[in-house]
């Protein structure tokens, strides 16, 4: 359908025409340690509604910069060079001027939480409850800036708990996501002892929170480079930077879901899990365990779960369906509604995408992990602080409230005995029909899960049904458990002796 209109869309007007003509005129302005960019303009491009029709649009505007979409309206916003801007339009999309624009004119990004507030703020709230916190620094970036975990619970130490994780801005440019996960301190915090089910949650279970990342790509964005994406990775004394939600391990580079070209946005690295944040986020997830996860990013009103390629199965997507269900049941968009956030893998709304976070903690952690895309078009990664922040993050609570819910309302747990604990790891699978089937899937080379705590604590989210625990101790298979799991109960399997 090249060289004419994909789907029925006006022409351009007359102001959309003289608006694209003069866009060269915004500066997309940059830093002296910063790799020069070509001039940048944001259009609005027509996709279809119909999903096997949109996946094809999508891949072939992957070659450009996708900031987000609205699949309701049919509409990818997306950020290009002038000299761009004639090749897309001979591949028959149609375009209009984006409002986002104003967005890249702004000389500040108003309070919107920088790189050292960040850090300053965590300081804050692990002084003020210090009973219910600890701040640990989990990592640094290339340019030496300290990437932060706030731990919370009334025993944050104890790891003998089931631990929640969630993150935000991996992606510099989304500065939304970073408030949101503050502001999740601040509710817990503030709600131990007063708000009973924040207080059983901070009784009961651990909540990690990352607000920040990639803070050095973050301070690129505070410095007037609004579309920045990616982390401060260098070469041949420029900064190309890599996107860090490219860079894990599992699937990386596995399907057209990234770039070997350093200066596109989704660059993903000369090796896979290279970038220092990347590391920091491994070792995280290695060493806290977390049973369940959500990272922020934006926009798009969209709930996304594994895997991020085409070709990889899900054995456990079903239960990844039932809370995502629940979480857009309770999470609230931009224009005050609730149940309308889509969700669904990244290759079913969006497009193929390899080395994420999420497919690498659910393949090799175990974890259910979940990436949240909040904001819609009309407010894209900078929304007016004053009018927006406030509002979204507070509409953000319903989904990751009820991912804690459902994340400690069934499942099961037990406590590992065995005096070589630092070998013990184990494989969960459902039992139907006298079938297994793999919790991650049936590949053996997936490394089997860690205990949740040095101490032998093991804690799964399931559904309700017939499950069986094959331990092992190094490659030797020691002990097989069989146990069902019932509707919001946590099955306790108590002592397991090994």
């Amino acid at each position: 359908m090249r060289g004419k209109p994909r789907s029925a869309w006006s022409q351009f007007s007359r102001t959309s025409v003289a608006l694209l003509s003069c866009a060269s005129g915004m500066l997309f302005t940059t830093t002296q340690s910063a790799l020069s960019e070509p001039i940048k303009q944001i259009v609005s491009v027509k996709i279809s509604t119909d999903p096997i029709r949109r996946i094809e649009d999508l891949k072939d505007l992957s070659k450009f910069d996708i900031l987000g979409v609205s699949l309701r309206e049919g509409l990818a916003e997306i950020a290009l060079s002038s000299s761009a801007l004639s090749q897309l339009k001979d591949m028959g999309f149609q375009i209009e001027f984006s409002p986002l624009n104003a967005q890249l004119q702004r000389e500040t990004l108003e309070p919107y939480f920088t790189p050292s507030e960040v850090l300053d703020s965590l300081s804050s709230l692990s002084q003020s409850y210090p009973a219910l916190t600890e701040l640990k620094t989990i990592g640094q970036t290339r340019r030496k800036r300290a990437i932060q975990a706030l731990v919370v619970s009334s025993e944050p130490s104890n790891q003998n708990r089931p631990t929640i994780l969630f993150n935000a801005m991996h992606h510099a440019r989304e500065v939304m996501t970073t408030e949101v996960v503050m502001h999740m301190a601040q509710v817990l915090l503030r709600g131990y002892g007063v708000d009973p089910e924040i207080t059983h949650w901070l009784d009961t279970a651990r909540i990690i929170l990352v607000p920040q990342v990639n803070p050095d790509g973050n301070q690129l964005v505070h410095e007037g480079q609004a579309m920045w994406r990616k982390n401060a990775w260098e070469s041949e004394g420029r900064t190309f930077g890599v996107d860090i939600n490219r860079n894990y391990p599992t699937l990386w580079g596995a399907c057209n879901g990234s770039s070997t070209n350093k200066s596109n946005d989704s660059f993903r690295g000369p090796e896979a899990s290279s970038e220092p944040e990347t590391k920091a986020m491994i070792a995280l997830i290695q060493s806290e365990r977390p049973v369940a996860n959500i990272s922020y990013h934006s926009f798009s009103e969209m709930i996304l779960y594994p895997y991020g390629c085409r070709k990889e199965a899900n054995p456990s997507l079903e239960l990844f369906k039932s809370i995502g269900a629940d979480m857009k049941a309770n999470v609230i968009d931009d224009a005050g509604k609730t149940n309308t956030y889509s969700l669904g893998t990244p290759p079913e709304l969006l497009y193929e995408a390899d080395g994420t976070d999420a497919d690498w903690q659910f393949r090799e952690a175990g974890v259910l992990a979940f990436a949240m895309e909040v904001n819609g078009r009309l407010q894209g990664f900078q929304p007016s602080h004053k009018r927006w922040r406030d509002i979204t993050v507070v509409r953000q609570e319903g989904a990751w409230k009820t991912l804690i819910r459902r994340t400690l309302e069934q499942g099961v747990q037990g406590q590992i005995l065995s005096r070589q604990l630092g070998e013990v790891s184990y494989r969960i699978a459902k039992v139907l029909n006298g079938e297994r089937e793999d919790f991650t899937g049936g590949d053996k080379s997936v490394k089997p899960f860690r205990t949740r705590s040095a101490d032998g604590f093991v804690f799964n989210t399931l559904l309700p049904g017939e499950y069986q625990l094959s331990f092992s101790l190094g490659d030797t298979p020691t002990k097989t458990v069989n146990f069902t799991v019932k509707q919001g109960e946590v099955t306790d399997l108590g002592d397991i002796r090994l």
